[in-house]
């Protein structure tokens, strides 16, 4: 009789005594909860691996597939996997290798990195060709691992362990057999009583392409080929797809039988709940389960290829799955491989990472074919989940929903990758990432693929079918051999512990090249860290020991049976100086593979360790005073019950009362490409922007939103209680274009002039300044189309002698079919109730570029605005005002080399310094792009092919020198000379810019950027001070920026509205923000707020934004537009109410924009709050200001336009005052 491992402590005081010196013996030691025997650790190592040879470890195994056989089968090329067990319960892990075209072997672990294989004696020598997947398993609660074998067009097979090493076939009994083509499995209690259920993820055993002939006809609208099911094929947008075998779920009945459960039978629900009516024809790779939103029952994610998207469900804890909500994930990744989970930035939520095949290297990149094109967004469309030719990184934002930030973390492409591993190798407490990868020949390469293709012929002629796919095969395996052989590192991740990482590959020898499929991690020589095992395709298997030196604590539970490996069990380490560490216990689950269940954790320099386990069945234990460098075995008896926490029910600061508008932004398609082929991304879908005013002069309130071309803006007024009436006579304002910028100012007769500029860039000749004016009436009274230019952005109002003598800024927008050009920027002056052009100014104006933001501000507080612009291709730019011209101080000020693609641009008193600083929108960091000083963003521009057509040639640097981003034909359908110059894909991945132009070098221009990040400027006085915005406000482009303190607590806050959608065909959408409040900190630090905690969640193409405590109860608010899309109205329940300061300025300026103003307390004073018309992104927010008082203010203190100073004291108990610029209170309340 066998006995269990729990009851064989001597054998195992021996094993572990091996690794410790000499003279020294290692014994258990039993604690409360658990017990613990020391491990032996390396006092000398670095992180990383290294190669043990086959000669050494006696793992000699190849998993071999031939060539005919992979031609005739590309499915084979898929490869197979592994699994780590300790099958003989003897305290050490062995393996078991799949073979396709040979014999399976099972190595047993002798210890001290040595293996024997037990294939014959374990009863596992029968030849099962094809075998794809392994994991070990316990499916029978015996405490023995069963094997399960995946083998093509058989299903799953199933060995049952008998306590003795040797196994029984009981596929027979396990009901798991089938003849489809299985891949993956994973195992957890998805009913939670106990048994270990089996999810099987199905492919397909064969792929039509490598059928020399296929006849397919069309039976009642289906596609159907005689002699193949009913359902391999699909019509799917206007394409003939094929399709992959329906993947299964079977439940055990705690002896190792398993029962089907049917897709429509009401176990799995679709996005609205409802059973699913047909099974989903996935092409199968990976499945595997987690506790995704810690509810203690495992969640299952499933990785498809093809065009079938993956799957996300959501186990209710009774074995009822439900696809998550369209939300939930706004991309997947197209060819998805495999995934797994991790806390990547340890804030105790789980990420998970999948890959697909892009490769990391340029001229690769440029060579190969794309899998399938990245579908361009339908504006408007916020419900899709585009599948993108890359790997994609899931950012857990703790509200149920993901922000996909691969391009952010550096992790986007790991070349033709199959399983990758979350692993601390490096033992900091933050799990790197390792990505096995390679293919027997790159497939996707354009050189070759053009070779085949014209060699197509037709296949008649044959004396039998058997004859035709003979030959067809052999030529399948001659196309093959054209190919470039595609054999790849490891590659190795090391995480940053910033939601970044960097790749280390050959730092921690992981460089050897190979076709590396099957990947699992066990800790193989006992030493507490986790080594790596691999299955490569026509190679040999290499095992990796693990180099590290750094302390660690290793955990293996013991469940209670039928669940004796505890799968599904979260463990946490808790500890002074490290991050909290959170792992599962998982089964199978890795592609085709499956790996030990031991856990281990970094405990470098930590005290006061304690590790928690919540085990599956909802019972807990404890173990305190844990110490490095030891194993600890905690068994599930000794757990204890423990009553759920009450959830903390926080609610967020803003809620959403978007239906009180009912608004939604006009915005017609236009094919940007047609003008410009080359186009980095959209310029039609920029707005629109939005003002608060008081349009009719009631004293509440009232809002204005652009529209698209040909549309009406949209006005609402407001009863100051937080109603909205649309003021339907606004659509006698009709726009010949796109709107831009929208601002307003009040005239001493009460009048209201709105401005709003007109893009230019769809319609012809529409470009410039339209203004309208309304005398309190509901209807305007006079509209003019003021200025004509030919394309126009963002406006700022600017009173420059503190007079009411207005200067309005009209920036210049990109120029219709020349960009990367901006058309002149202009300054307007009032003269005459009109609006004219300033000539002497506008000649510092004239080639400013393109200008996406602007605002007048008093950076140097001696009460005269400086004009600030966010400029694209260009820098922060300052003018100051003085004598009514403009003078550059941009390079005095320090900025010049701050170039970006500058998006919104406001000020604040960030660090309650008592100046403005200012912060700008960029475009963030999660995307292709990059730019530093060293090596900045460069296109190359010109008309350099056709007269007329402005060329733009995206670059990026390889080896130091610049090349062209895109793929060829992408730049020879423009550049048609290019298809002379190089004869090959291959010849054009490799030369730079100057080759690629040649002769036509004089005819380009370049622009270039050295930063992408939204960036706060803090005034020291005499320049500025660069900081980073967090990394959350680099998750994507980001438009408008406003200033508010939202939570009132004295500190003024930011909003970034994020988000673009109009990228060229080789680049997928950017949409990882939701539109993001920063809360600060007083100092110029800004700590982000997560949708949970916000309230705001807006899934679009945010664009502009603007505050104003429309409800008037002393808390500010916030519209965001969308382009193409709703508009959003958050109104904020949560702040701490604070005054509400109205000014009353001079007739020319009666809103007093312009004004700086704070409160005064005991302690001291608040920040500065200056009045703008015109700031953010083409918006403008209410002149009504919301000053926080964290405690009773003793006085309002204001800066008039002029430099004029006034204090005011403050009533006792005033929710609001109006001040008239003698510092008198006009009126409260």
């Amino acid at each position: 009789m066998r006995i269990p491992i729990h009851s064989l402590w001597p054998v195992l005081v021996v094993a572990a005594s091996s690794l410790l010196a000499a003279g020294e013996t290692a014994r258990w030691e039993v604690v409360p909860g658990a017990r613990w025997i020391t491990q032996a650790v390396a006092p000398q190592g670095k992180p990383g691996f290294t190669l043990l040879a086959p000669a050494v470890t006696g793992v000699q195994f190849t998993n071999s597939l031939d060539e005919w056989n992979g031609a005739a089968n590309r499915v084979l090329y898929n490869g197979a996997g592994l699994a780590a067990g300790d099958y003989d319960g003897d305290g050490w892990p062995d393996v078991f290798l799949c073979n396709l075209n040979g014999t399976n072997a099972l190595f047993r672990n002798l210890g001290g990195w040595r293996f024997e294989d037990v294939t014959v004696a374990a009863g596992l020598n029968t030849p099962l060709p094809e075998s794809r997947g392994a994991v070990f398993a316990d499916i029978n609660g015996d405490a023995h691992l069963d094997l399960l074998v995946s083998v093509n067009r058989r299903g799953v097979l199933c060995f049952l362990n008998d306590g003795r090493g040797r196994f029984t076939d009981a596929t027979a009994n396990a009901g798991t057999a089938s003849p489809v083509g299985s891949t993956t499995l994973a195992l957890a209690d998805v009913d939670g009583n106990g048994t270990l259920d089996l999810y099987i993820a199905n492919y397909r055993p064969d792929d039509i392409r490598d059928r020399g002939r296929a006849r397919i006809t069309l039976v009642a609208g289906r596609p159907i080929m005689a002699g193949t099911e009913t359902n391999r094929f699909i019509l799917l947008n206007g394409r003939l797809e094929e399709c992959g075998q329906p993947d299964q779920l079977l439940l055990n009945d705690g002896t190792g039988c398993f029962r089907p459960v049917s897709w429509t039978g009401g176990a799995f629900l679709d996005e609205a709940g409802r059973p699913l009516t047909e099974p989903p024809p996935d092409w199968g790779l990976t499945a595997t389960f987690r506790d995704v939103n810690g509810d203690h029952a495992p969640d299952l994610y499933v990785c498809n290829d093809y065009w079938t998207p993956d799957r996300f469900w959501l186990n209710d804890g009774h074995g009822r799955f439900r696809a998550v909500p369209r939300a939930t994930l706004r991309r997947t990744s197209a060819s998805s491989m495999s995934v797994d989970f991790a806390d990547i930035d340890r804030d105790g939520f789980l990420d998970f990472f999948v890959v697909d095949m892009l490769s990391r290297y340029p001229a690769m990149r440029k060579r190969q074919m794309l899998a399938q094109a990245t579908p361009p967004t339908p504006v408007g469309v916020l419900d899709d989940r585009p599948q993108i030719v890359q790997n994609t990184l899931f950012l857990n934002q703790r509200d149920g929903t993901f922000a996909e930030i691969s391009q952010f973390a550096g992790v986007p492409a790991s070349d033709w990758s199959w399983a990758p591993v979350f692993l601390d190798v490096d033992l900091d407490g933050f799990e790197d990432l390792l990505i096995g990868a390679g293919h027997f020949r790159d497939v996707q390469d354009l050189d070759a693929e053009a070779f085949i293709r014209s060699r197509q012929h037709g296949w008649d002629g044959f004396p039998n079918e058997a004859a035709r796919q003979k030959a067809f095969t052999l030529e399948l395996m001659e196309h093959n051999r054209l190919y470039p052989l595609l054999q790849m590192p490891i590659g190795a991740f090391r995480n940053l512990g910033d939601c970044r990482f960097t790749e280390v590959t050959e730092l921690w020898g992981l460089n050897q090249p190979g076709i590396h499929q099957g990947l699992v991690l066990a800790d193989f020589d006992q030493d507490g860290d986790l080594d790596l095992a691999v299955n490569n395709l026509n190679g040999p298997t290499s095992l990796y020991r693990n180099e590290g030196s750094a302390s660690r604590v290793s955990v293996r539970l013991k469940g209670t049976p039928p669940n004796t490996q505890a799968i599904g069990s979260v463990v946490t380490l808790r500890a002074s100086g490290l991050p909290m560490q959170t792992r599962e216990v998982t089964c199978g689950g890795r592609y085709q593979s499956g790996a030990d269940t031991s856990l281990t954790f970094a405990t470098a320099g930590a005290t006061n360790l304690t590790l928690e386990v919540v085990w599956r069945s909802g019972r807990r234990s404890t173990v305190n005073d844990v110490r490095p460098n030891r194993l600890y075995e905690i068994a599930e008896a000794e757990s204890r019950e423990v009553p759920a926490s009450p959830v903390a029910n926080n609610p967020p600061l803003f809620a959403d009362l978007s239906d009180r508008l009912a608004h939604r932004h006009p915005e017609t398609g236009f094919d940007d490409y047609d003008r410009q082929p080359l186009l980095p991304f959209k310029l039609s879908q920029l707005g629109p922007g939005v003002a608060w005013l008081d349009l009719n002069v009631d004293g509440h309130d009232d809002l204005v939103i652009g529209a698209g071309r040909g549309g009406c803006p949209a006005i609402f007024l407001g009863d100051g209680n937080g109603a909205f009436r649309p003021l339907t006579n606004a659509s006698v304002i009709k726009l010949p274009d796109d709107s831009a910028g929208l601002v307003s100012r009040s005239l001493a007769d009460g009048t209201i002039e709105i401005l709003a500029s007109l893009s230019g860039y769809e319609a012809a000749s529409t470009g410039g300044l339209q203004s309208w004016r309304f005398a309190g009436a509901d209807r305007p009274v006079a509209t003019d189309p003021t200025f004509s230019m030919a394309a126009a952005g963002a406006l700022a109002l600017g009173d420059l002698s503190g007079d009411g003598q207005w200067a309005l800024f009209v920036a210049g927008g990109v120029l219709p079919g020349q960009y990367p050009l901006g058309a002149p920027s202009r300054l307007l002056r009032l003269q005459q109730n009109r609006w004219e052009p300033d000539p002497r100014n506008n000649v510092l104006l004239e080639n400013l570029g393109i200008v996406n933001g602007a605002v007048w501000s008093d950076l140097d507080s001696d009460g005269f605005p400086e004009l600030v612009l966010a400029c694209e291709w260009g820098p922060i730019r300052v003018f100051r005002a003085r004598g009514g011209l403009l003078t550059d101080l941009t390079a005095q000020l320090g900025l010049s080399a701050h170039t970006g693609w500058w998006r919104g641009v406001t000020t604040g008193d960030l660090n309650n310094d008592g100046r403005l600083d200012i912060v700008a929108s960029n475009w963030g960091f999660n995307s292709p792009y990059r730019a530093s000083t060293q090596q900045p963003l460069v296109f190359a521009y010109g008309q350099i092919a056709v007269p007329g057509v402005m060329e733009v040639i995206e670059t990026e640097y390889v080896g130091g020198a610049l090349q062209p981003r895109r793929q060829f034909m992408a730049l020879a359908n423009a550049l048609p000379f290019l298809q002379e110059v190089f004869p090959s894909h291959r010849a054009y991945s490799e030369a730079g810019l100057e080759q690629v132009l040649g002769e036509r070098l004089p005819l380009s221009r370049r622009v270039s950027a050295t930063t992408l990040a939204s960036t706060v400027f803090l005034n020291t006085g005499v320049g500025f001070r660069v900081v980073e915005l967090p990394r959350e406000a680099q998750f994507a482009p980001a438009f408008s920026v406003n200033v508010a303190d939202f939570d009132g607590d004295g500190n003024e806050d930011l909003f970034l509205s994020q988000n673009f959608f109009g990228t060229q065909a080789e680049m997928s959408r950017m949409d990882a923000g939701n539109g993001l409040w920063l809360r600060g900190d007083g100092t110029g630090s800004f700590s982000p707020m997560w949708p949970a905690s916000s309230g705001i969640k807006v899934l679009g193409e945010q664009r502009g934004a603007a505050v104003s405590d429309f409800d008037e109860d002393g808390r500010p608010d916030l519209v965001i537009t969308q382009n193409g899309a709703a508009t959003k109205l958050y109104h904020n329940r949560g702040g701490q109410p604070g005054l509400r300061v109205r000014l009353s300025g001079n007739p020319g300026n009666p809103a007093g924009i312009g004004a700086a103003l704070r409160l005064e307390f005991a302690g001291g004073s608040g920040p500065i709050r200056e009045l703008h018309a015109g700031s953010g992104y083409w918006s403008q927010d209410s002149p009504v200001q919301v000053l926080a008082m964290p405690s009773p203010a003793r006085s309002l203190w204001v800066r008039w336009p002029g430099g004029r100073v006034t204090s005011t004291p403050v009533p006792p108990g005033a929710k609001e005052i109006r001040v008239d610029t003698a510092g008198k209170i006009v009126s409260q309340r």
